[in-house]
């Protein structure tokens, strides 16, 4: 197995235990931590909130160390802290000590995504680094479908506690993964072969490589400067309104709006999540291929049709035809989430590529940060209607294709541009 490989791989499992830590709230709350705390579901929002705040504080700063120190650094750090955090989760017994926690827990998982990029940005070149960047991303989708199988029978026999214990020994084995294989770059790491790195130099000179333009900017400060990178901002922190909101608050709407059980429930929420990976891990492959230099139209498109579906998803009561909707759904959305992110993957400079995927991560962690405020104040507003908070997510789902659709703009080398065309 190439080096770069076994990085990715060791990657994408990282990121998998990370969401497995964060989406484990979600099955909690509703099967019996909100009743051992004594909250509702506005305080219920204040806990998942409590996360984004310390997650979206952190990644910038994540980015920084990592442009300054290299991403193995900080990805070691980042996985032994977090998971700390997350075994303790599971011995707190009053709201306040839980939203410290769990602060303490975003802090931890703030610092890992800038990290990961910064190591992409050094294992893979802009021929394939979409590509393998959607694939460890895909774990935003792998998370919430492998969650609920897994937590839903610990949680039946052994309470919910329990599922945090088990998160924080499956952190520890993450730090032991990222020590023996992450290394900062393919040009430091020991026992990559020469050809390897042959073939790294040779693809980083390809047409393909080189057909869309990287932005410029020596430093950080002058990286601020770019539109583009207010505008991607933007788009990720709306769009995270609607993702995370589906993501945050599905197995409170399954049980409480639905009537599912702890089981169905956990089938409820898993299969469209599944889709939603497959969706995401062809994003950059279907990007890389055919939509270099207009990668927005592939977003716009996605959007459009899956929030179609999970508009129909809210209005339909036939178990078979809304999850159906609800697969369909996942799979166009998570395609879009996973083409939005091949942008700051082409865009950026590897020199600031933890820094600047991490300014651009943080406004997609204030939307996440501002959904649960959002929608359990609405949920609270419209009388514990769960239901309601579909309507911010559409809503939110409306607005970023708009960003996207006139915000975004794309530019191809012209010099490189034909011979990139013909390759594809």
């Amino acid at each position: 197995m190439k080096a770069s490989h076994r990085v990715g791989l060791t990657l994408i499992f990282c990121y998998l235990v990370a969401w497995f830590d964060r989406m484990a709230i979600n099955m909690t709350l509703p099967s019996g931590m909100s009743r051992d705390l004594g909250i509702g579901p506005e305080r219920e929002g204040w806990i998942l909130s409590a996360f984004f705040l310390g997650y979206a504080l952190c990644q910038v700063p994540g980015g920084m160390l990592a442009d300054r120190f290299g991403g193995r650094k900080v990805i070691l750090g980042a996985l032994g802290w977090w998971s700390a955090f997350t075994a303790l989760t599971g011995a707190m017994a009053s709201l306040p000590a839980m939203l410290v926690t769990r602060f303490l827990f975003g802090i931890g998982e703030g610092v890992f995504p800038a990290s990961v990029w910064k190591i992409l940005g050094q294992w893979f070149t802009k021929k394939n680094r979409a590509t393998a960047n959607a694939l460890v991303i895909s774990a935003i989708a792998l998370g919430p479908a492998l969650t609920p199988l897994i937590l839903a029978p610990v949680i039946a026999k052994y309470g919910w506690r329990a599922c945090f214990w088990l998160l924080g020994f499956l952190g520890a084995l993450c730090v032991l993964g990222a020590w023996r294989f992450v290394h900062s770059s393919i040009h430091t790491a020991p026992r990559v072969p020469p050809a390897e790195i042959a073939a790294f130099e040779a693809d980083a000179r390809s047409a393909d490589a080189n057909a869309e333009r990287t932005l410029d900017q020596a430093s950080f400060g002058q990286l601020l400067k770019a539109p583009i990178i207010w505008v991607l901002f933007s788009i990720a922190l709306v769009f995270n309104i609607t993702m995370y909101g589906w993501l945050n608050w599905l197995p409170s709407y399954l049980v409480r709006v639905k009537g599912l059980s702890l089981k169905g429930m956990a089938l409820g929420a898993s299969l469209p999540f599944m889709f939603a990976a497959v969706g995401c891990m062809s994003a950059g492959f279907i990007s890389d291929r055919w939509f270099r230099g207009r990668r927005k139209l592939l977003v716009v498109g996605c959007q459009i049709v899956g929030g179609v579906c999970l508009w129909l998803f809210t209005r339909v009561d036939n178990v078979v035809t809304y999850m159906v909707l609800q697969s369909v759904a996942g799979f166009l959305l998570f395609m879009a989430c996973g083409a939005i992110w091949t942008l700051p993957m082409v865009l950026l400079p590897p020199r600031l590529m933890g820094s600047g995927s991490g300014l651009i991560n943080a406004g997609g962690q204030i939307g996440g940060f501002a959904t649960n405020l959002l929608i359990g104040y609405y949920v609270g507003f419209r009388g514990g209607d769960y239901g309601a908070g579909f309507d911010v997510m559409l809503a939110a789902l409306v607005l970023t294709t708009g960003l996207v659709f006139f915000g975004v703009v794309e530019k191809r080398t012209p010099a490189l541009a034909p011979a990139a065309a013909a390759a594809g």
